[in-house]
């Protein structure tokens, strides 16, 4: 590596143009001369043997991440020496067991829910060069702003009692799901696969009572726009969202659809995580992913509580690390997957705010979200929130979800200070 470089195994003297070659185990993080020092910042998961080829004529002696090590020096001048391993213990909280607060997340079906600050789905055109439009108003997501995350539909109508099933094709990506409810009562989902990007299909409704107003509200799991692997092709202007619908006895114009994604679409809310960080879920619109959530007021349930019935609930906890100092420990946020067939449901993670994890049961195939210091506090307070999204009439519940860490390894880093981390505020406009 280049003396006060950072490429790992060899090393250049920028004051003598001689190079020093080190074989150091793991990772060797950086290597410079100072006087008649030779340093070393190197990082080690075990008891680790090092060779120094080519140290630089005037350097002395060896120190490796602060500390000077005695070394042998063989009859061709390459110096050895060896580091010491011996794992801390590391203590970490179990996430079972924290004061896990929650609230509901689709408020949207409640019969009193408000909807007048949504954006009205009035493009009579789209903006997707590629995709025309199958309904009389476009119902993609980008046509208004929302790029990225849940997306949310409501359609309202007012029933002739001929309406008996509703027809939708929804697009999200590949393995997207979507849930439909009609009211408050809950319809039917599209739980997803590993291979499928959109889907059509048809729920069968409740009786509906002439001349009543109702609410079709139709949830989309945005899994990012799709990226193009191929030359000329426009793979990239798949739009997300509702694609086509239709109710028998109605004209698709007798539906008027409102939606919404992130609170604030292309005029995202948290500058300091970004645009992709949130979508359209109503914990998220508020702002409750964000440390300090206002819980006061909330249910006292966790993930493992679950949802007793279809529907998206939010969840959100504390928890303290003292982790030792001199050591990079590797954590992970694994969940659990016993049951079979798997349940269908959905969570997003979030640590301090950061969206760090969409799990999808049903698919996967990832079960293991590492999260790095900087993000986690490893001296101090973090929060983690969760949604779970039930996809099935008998709800769902997480099988676990557990902090784990990897080896532990002996670093010369230094010190990470934290990004920002923005707590929870009142956010303006938001519904």
């Amino acid at each position: 590596m280049p003396v006060k470089g950072t490429t790992p195994g060899f090393a250049s003297d920028k004051n003598t143009a001689s190079s020093v070659i080190v074989k150091a185990g793991y990772l060797v993080r950086t290597a410079y001369l100072q006087e008649d020092d030779l340093h070393l910042t190197a990082d080690f998961n075990a008891t680790t043997s090092i060779e120094v080829i080519g140290a630089p004529s005037k350097a002395k002696n060896l120190v490796i991440n602060g500390n000077k090590v005695q070394v042998q020096v063989d009859k061709n001048g390459i110096w050895s020496t060896s580091i010491k391993y011996a794992a801390p213990k590391i203590n970490l909280p179990s996430l079972k067991d924290l004061k896990w607060k929650s609230l509901d997340s689709l408020v949207e079906i409640q019969n009193s829910y408000d909807d007048s600050c949504w954006t009205v789905a009035n493009h009579s055109y789209t903006n997707n060069s590629v995709n025309p439009l199958n309904t009389p108003a476009s119902l993609y997501s980008s046509d208004y702003g929302f790029h990225t995350g849940t997306l949310i539909y409501r359609g309202h109508f007012v029933a002739n009692g001929r309406e008996n099933t509703f027809f939708v094709r929804t697009q999200g990506g590949t393995a997207f799901g979507s849930s439909v409810w009609i009211n408050e009562t809950y319809v039917g989902s599209w739980a997803g696969t590993s291979v499928d990007s959109n889907y059509n299909a048809t729920y069968t409704l409740p009786t509906l009572n002439p001349g009543k107003s109702y609410v079709i509200t139709v949830v989309v799991d945005n899994m990012g726009l799709d990226e193009d692997w191929t030359v000329g092709s426009d793979e990239m202007k798949n739009p997300r969202g509702i694609l086509d619908y239709g109710l028998p006895g109605q004209s698709a114009s007798a539906i008027t659809w409102k939606l919404t994604g992130n609170l604030g679409g292309e005029e995202y809310q948290d500058k300091v995580r970004g645009p992709l960080n949130e979508g359209g879920l109503y914990a998220e619109r508020q702002g409750f992913h964000q440390p300090q959530p206002p819980t006061r007021k909330w249910d006292s349930s966790s993930p493992s509580d679950g949802l007793s019935k279809a529907g998206i609930r939010f969840y959100s906890a504390s928890f303290d690390l003292d982790l030792p100092r001199g050591w990079d420990v590797p954590l992970y946020f694994n969940f659990g997957n016993t049951t079979s067939p798997p349940s269908a449901y959905r969570a997003q993670l979030f640590v301090n705010g950061y969206q760090y994890g969409k799990y999808v049961n049903n698919v996967g195939p990832q079960t293991s979200y590492p999260v790095p210091e900087g993000i986690l506090n490893y001296r101090g307070t973090n929060w983690v929130a969760l949604s779970l999204w039930a996809q099935g009439d008998d709800g769902a519940k997480l099988d676990s979800l557990e902090l784990v860490n990897t080896t532990p390894v002996l670093t010369g880093l230094g010190d990470i200070e934290s990004v920002e981390q923005p707590e929870y505020q009142t956010r303006h406009g938001a519904y």
